[in-house]
């Protein structure tokens, strides 16, 4: 019931973009006090695994997720938090509702979404995306690297006298590269914030990130996406009108 619920909330999902905010210049976010915030939704159709590229998502990721956000809402101490339970129990107690509070009514849906905004001032939305790693694969090829061979040399000068020593020689090679992949860290993320009253968006913010995965265990930095994912919502959050 919840998952039909939240599913109905989400109008006009954020179009994701690297960095991108906007925010509603008439809006007064001084004003709110009580923020639902819904569940974290995750998606992973940024990168099509076409032909060999592959693409390995991040373990545990909603449980991350959700202890990250749960640390940065910390910074919204003026502001009453609450959960969809908190508003169902609301709604399910209003003396004044007039219409039945039955989940399995055809009508629950719109019930809960007309009467949300009666018990709290917006809503909060995360859309986590392409939190994991991806692989791009490549063929066997060549390059033509550079280095220096130390070699000891002694030479023998017209007046009879030798001198010898040690002396970098410039060398050139070609090394043969076996077919593999380029590993890189993904993390992605779309926060809004909507107005329960009005039904309209007053904030959005998403960043998208990805960079090439050090090389530290088997190919890859295991805990790449999650720090990446810290450092946005570092950013957000900072950005967010919300936050003082």
């Amino acid at each position: 019931m919840v998952l039909v619920i939240l599913v109905s909330f989400l109008l006009g999902a954020t179009a994701f973009a690297e960095r991108m905010e906007w925010r509603d210049p008439n809006y007064n976010f001084g004003i709110p006090r009580f923020i639902l915030i819904m569940e974290p939704q995750f998606s992973y159709d940024g990168y099509e695994e076409v032909g060999r590229n592959k693409f390995n998502r991040y373990p545990y990721a909603a449980e991350k997720t959700n202890d990250m956000l749960n640390t940065r809402l910390q910074d919204l101490s003026r502001h009453r938090i609450v959960n969809m339970d908190y508003v169902m129990n609301q709604i399910k107690a209003d003396p004044t509702l007039t219409e039945p509070f039955d989940p399995k009514a055809a009508g629950f849906t719109a019930l809960v979404q007309r009467e949300t905004g009666k018990h709290v001032d917006l809503i909060m939305y995360l859309e986590v995306r392409d939190l994991g790693w991806f692989y791009e694969y490549h063929g066997p090829y060549t390059t033509t690297e550079t280095y220096t061979e130390r070699v000891y040399y002694k030479r023998r000068h017209r007046d009879g006298t030798e001198t010898s020593g040690w002396e970098d020689i410039p060398r050139t090679r070609i090394v043969h590269h076996p077919a593999g992949y380029n590993i890189s860290d993904s993390a992605g993320a779309a926060f809004r914030l909507y107005d329960a009253k009005t039904g309209r968006d007053v904030w959005k913010y998403s960043d998208s990130r990805i960079r090439k995965s050090p090389s530290i265990s088997q190919g890859y930095d295991p805990s790449g996406p999650q720090s990446m994912m810290k450092r946005i919502f570092e950013d957000a959050f900072k950005k967010m009108p919300l936050v003082r």
